[in-house]
């Protein structure tokens, strides 16, 4: 009866609770059995998990979870309330109706010994025939999880002691670390500060500090950075209060130094928030001896895509790709330039290439000195000036205009009322239109030959920091390729625009050996003696006149901007190429190991990366295809391209038929789930979001679809894609290559297709188009594509407003697919039947379940040739 009294006085308190929810903790051994019910073995070897919610009539129900090892066994115990159920002898246990043994432990507990499998299964316990509790198990693989730690300071660490306390706390996930810790990591260019900057609270992005550490590291060992974790033992932050730092969904963490012990559990602590992306700090996570990880999360930990990027998303990478190209030297008191490492290489050093010069002001005028900033734009004098002039104005002219009114009109306070209204706006829009045009006058202090003053005194990294973070706020693209020349003279720093080739005289020993350089001229023509006349540059050259000491010309030399010597190559035969192009869509902020989780962060925070930098890479930069059972390497074994690139077509939501994050955020919440029984659906209708007067109301699930057409953003789309496409023809014919022989294969996904069709745009005539196959598309009917041009088209996605089409559950939400113009239903393949639980409102999008793409049979429509 004592029993009894408490359980029922615990549901009392849960039902007067109000939102009641679960610390997380894996057991609620603290409830009394109020029937029977699994429970916690103490010597188990995985995870274990009880989850309570409170029922509709207010009762607390229980549901129990396992979780054990693929091919593994463990064990569980079970308890029952003698005052429901006289012996437990009485209890059976089954799974999929056969019955498994268990031992007897007590008049109330049994032990059962859980059989290996390789899938997940439930383990029923029954009473007298009737299930009275069920047991959740989930199989998970081995993962085996390499972390790589790198103190920067001598300490002690133990790597056995730090290894298993690891694989303690994520057993549950069944994570096997494999830890190796490397020798004190110490390099002339490392400064190590006694204090490390404090990182942003979003786990966004690494401080400059923390990227110089690991970009010295990688210079010296980059193999042992690949597919490991790695995190840098640091001596402390400047908030001591902080142990760690990891962004999210990459591999790589600061961590302060620390016994074997704290040092374990901060390194957990940072995989489970980074590099799984699962909150790591709530308040009723318990930590270090049991992590109040649950079965949805401990399943998520073991499939998590194992991204091994140690770049944040928000860093500029160098490629060998862009439409201006820099260059760095410094010039001597008589205009040479300064000999390092007898080499012109390492003497005139090129760092990258981008899209735009980069911008700098040089303002001398008091009007255009900024007194502050809102959101990093600055307001000076004349805003101030042009603003307090429109609102002076406005009033002194519409008091002028009221009184003349008030004196003809019948209804004098409704005259003043919506002169006041037309007033005041009239005040904002002549405001905004005045600091625009004071905006316009800040070109006339961009520096485009001069010095840059901000930059006198830094060293030279530091200035090639800023340059490489330097973004123009008014130009995607420069019309023209052209070249930038920062040249250090002494202290100062100046900067030069010039043209696409740079010709520099060298002098040289009679060993070969740099004895004077010197910038002689700048072209937009290739001419050298190497080439028997005269040729238009595509891309960036240098060329080098080599003379000897008396001034005797010996020779020249051409090169590419990221030096390499193409002297030898110039009149070589141009072979012809197949080039395959991966054009990505929206990027979410998150990578989790479901597409749906990927958005959650848009969905509740409203993040989202910026737009594309319009560049292309030769790896996947961003991680948007290998992840996913490397599905780019699969369309390369199928295309058997000569050279691939990665292009990045990411924009803002706000480009989608969506138009904002709060639509998608607010369609995406409320779209029904995939029904559970594929062949009775229950989701032709939902229940909309409503008003406290009126409520809610039923519509027809289909018209919640975001089909209007944002012609808008798909145009924003496409221009940036021409910018692309420059890149891309500017890549393809550096000497001694040439587009016109190469063929052309595109594999596009989502926004990638608008993207994609600024790159064609800007090919068309270039390049020979082979294979254009397109991964369901954002906003198809905003694009056309013309069959005749290419040997082969394919649109995949799922099937909306065609024969036979899929449920409402099952279609695409993030972009719901429709035929791209041109193209006909004989072009058009659809999500297989059979793959069910690959549909949904972002499982139909998500690029991951493509596979099937590949799997098609020869000779069947949607079969990508062989190459």
């Amino acid at each position: 009866m004592y029993c009894r009294a408490l359980f029922l006085f615990m549901l009392c308190v849960f039902r007067i609770l109000p939102g009641f929810s679960q610390e997380r903790k894996d057991s609620l051994g603290h409830l009394p059995i109020e029937y029977a019910r699994f429970v916690k073995n103490p010597n188990q070897l995985y995870g274990f998990y009880e989850r309570g919610s409170k029922g509709k009539k207010g009762d607390l129900s229980i549901e129990v979870f396992k979780s054990v090892g693929k091919g593994q066994s463990d064990v569980v115990d079970f308890k029952i309330n003698r005052l429901k159920i006289p012996s437990i002898d009485s209890i059976e246990f089954y799974i999929d109706a056969k019955q498994i043994a268990s031992s007897k432990i007590n008049a109330v507990k049994r032990r059962i010994f859980l059989p290996a499998s390789n899938k997940d299964y439930d383990v029923q316990a029954k009473y007298e025939g009737r299930i009275v509790s069920t047991l959740h198990v989930s199989v998970l693989p081995v993962v085996t999880q390499h972390l790589r730690i790198v103190p920067l300071r001598k300490m002690k660490m133990n790597r056995d002691s730090i290894e298993n306390e690891l694989n303690y706390q994520f057993r549950a996930a069944n994570i096997r670390f494999d830890v190796t810790i490397e020798p004190v990591f110490e390099n002339d260019a490392l400064e190590n500060p006694g204090l490390f900057e404090n990182p942003g609270s979003d786990r966004l992005k690494y401080t400059d500090q923390m990227r110089h550490v690991r970009d010295t590291y990688i210079k010296s060992y980059k193999e042992k950075t690949k597919n490991s974790l790695l995190f840098f033992v640091i001596p402390k932050f400047v908030n001591p209060g902080l142990e760690g730092y990891m962004v999210k969904n990459k591999a790589l963490g600061f961590v302060v130094q620390a016994d074997s012990r704290q040092l374990s559990h901060t390194i957990a602590t940072e995989y489970l928030d980074g590099f799984a992306n699962i909150e790591a700090f709530e308040k009723d996570r318990r930590t270090l001896l049991g992590w109040g990880i649950d079965n949805e999360e401990w399943i998520r930990i073991n499939k998590n895509p194992k991204v091994y990027s140690i770049i944040d998303d928000y860093e500029e990478v160098v490629t060998n790709n862009g439409l201006i190209a820099y260059y760095f030297f410094e010039q001597g008191k008589d205009g040479t330039i300064v000999l390092k490492n007898k080499s012109f290489l390492a003497s005139v050093v090129r760092p990258m290439k981008k899209n735009t010069y980069s911008y700098h002001l040089q303002i001398d005028n008091i009007l255009y000195k900024t007194l502050f900033r809102i959101q990093s734009k600055p307001f000076n004098t004349l805003h101030l000036l042009s603003v307090v002039a429109s609102i002076s104005g406005f009033i002194y002219g519409f008091r002028k205009l009221r009184a003349f009114l008030k004196k003809r009109m019948k209804k004098p306070r409704l005259v003043s009322f919506f002169s006041r209204l037309i007033q005041w706006l009239g005040i904002l829009f002549l405001s905004f239109v005045m600091i625009k045009v004071v905006d316009l006058g800040y070109s006339w202090f961009e520096v485009t030959d001069g010095i840059i003053k901000s930059y006198s005194g830094y060293k030279e990294k530091k200035v090639l920091d800023l340059l490489f973070d330097n973004t123009h706020p008014n130009k995607l693209e420069e019309k023209k390729i052209g070249s930038e020349l920062i040249i250090k003279r002494g202290r100062h720093y100046f900067l030069y625009e010039r043209k696409k080739v740079l010709y520099f005289k060298m002098n040289v020993s009679k060993t070969n050996v740099p004895l004077k350089l010197r910038l002689i001229a700048n072209s937009d023509s290739l001419n050298t003696a190497v080439l028997d006349e005269s040729i238009p540059a595509e891309s960036h050259y240098i060329v080098v006149k080599v003379y000897s000491a008396k001034g005797k010309w010996l020779r020249d030399q051409v090169y590419n901007h990221l030096g390499v010597d193409l002297t030898s190559k110039l009149k070589l035969a141009d072979p012809p190429k197949r080039i395959l192009i991966f054009v990505s869509g929206y990027r979410p902020t998150s990578l989790g190991s479901t597409f749906e989780e990927n958005f959650e962060d848009i969905r509740s925070n409203g993040l989202e990366f910026p737009n594309s930098l319009n560049r292309l890479f030769t790896e996947d930069r961003y991680n948007y295809w290998h992840p996913w059972k490397e599905i780019d390497d699969n369309f390369k074994e199928r295309i058997n391209p000569t050279e691939y690139y990665y292009a990045d077509g990411h924009h803002s939501v706000s480009t989608s038929n969506h138009r904002s994050l709060l639509n998608f955020s607010t369609n995406s919440s409320i779209y029904p789930k995939r029904c559970k029984n594929h062949q009775f659906h229950t989701c032709y209708t939902t229940s909309t979001v409503g008003s406290k007067i009126f409520g809610s109301k039923r519509a027809k699930t289909i018209g919640l679809l975001a089909t209007r057409p944002n012609k808008k953003g798909f145009a924003m789309r496409l221009n940036n894609g021409k910018i692309a496409g420059r890149n891309l023809y500017q890549m393809l014919n550096e000497l001694p290559n040439s587009s016109g022989n190469d063929t052309l294969y595109l594999v596009v996904h989502s926004m990638g297709f608008a993207y994609a069709q600024g790159m064609i745009e800007q090919l068309r005539g270039r390049i020979n188009f082979g294979g254009y196959y397109i991964l369901a598309p954002e906003n198809a009917t905003a694009g056309t594509v013309n069959l005749t041009e290419w040997k082969q088209v394919w649109q995949y996605g799922s099937n909306l407003n065609a024969p036979n089409q899929d449920a409402p559950c099952l279609q695409d939400g993030v972009a719901p697919q429709a035929c791209v113009k041109g193209l006909s239903e004989e072009q058009r393949i659809y999500f297989p039947q059979s793959l069910y639980k690959h549909k949904g409102y972002f499982d139909s999008h998500f690029v991951g379940y493509y596979d099937w793409v590949l799997k098609i049979q020869a000779g069947k429509k949607g079969y990508i040739r062989q190459r």
